[in-house]
């Protein structure tokens, strides 16, 4: 089966997988736009409750309660939700880079951060003080998200052409 190319902007698609867990929205990717978007759970509690509140609402506000209600009424699958990174996932991430380090040091304190609650946090306060390795671990964990994002649009059917909005 071809894959069908579609544009997406690797950067939003990247933070929405991130920000899965714990967050207070959900993702979704608009498979004939590629535009990453990003609904309140406020909303759709609104939309399943069959509230009418629109007229509360800002202008962005309207937007996504728009945003939702398609997402909502879709049957042809135009929108898929955006899988979450699992924090296994990203802790394999850690111990593969951390076995690529070659200060000892550096290692043994990489290797101590990965240990119980809140080990992402201090595996990055750990790298904060080693700006070159703290730049070879966002650019695996980059390169690692894109081929998790990548193989996820493959199992949807599309072959991503990878894209960056532009900077503010």
């Amino acid at each position: 089966m071809a894959l069908r190319r579609l544009n997406i902007d690797f950067e939003a698609l990247a933070r929405a997988m991130a920000k899965q867990v714990g967050d207070e929205n959900d993702y979704y990717l608009d498979t004939h736009t590629g535009r990453v978007m990003r609904i309140s759970t406020d909303v759709w509690n609104a939309l399943e409750e069959g509230e009418t509140i629109a007229g509360s609402l800002n202008t962005w506000q309207q937007e996504e309660l728009h945003e939702a209600q398609a997402v909502f009424s879709d049957t042809q699958g135009r929108y898929l939700p955006i899988p979450e990174d699992l924090e296994w996932e990203v802790e394999e991430i850690m111990s593969d880079f951390t076995d690529t380090v070659r200060d000892a040091d550096l290692r043994s304190k990489l290797t101590a951060a990965m240990e119980g609650r809140n080990a992402v946090r201090r595996f990055k306060d750990v790298l904060v003080h080693y700006s070159d390795e703290q730049q070879r671990w966002t650019a695996l964990q980059q390169q690692r998200q894109q081929e998790h994002a990548a193989q996820w649009l493959e199992d949807e059917g599309i072959e991503p052409v990878w894209t960056a909005a532009p900077k503010p």
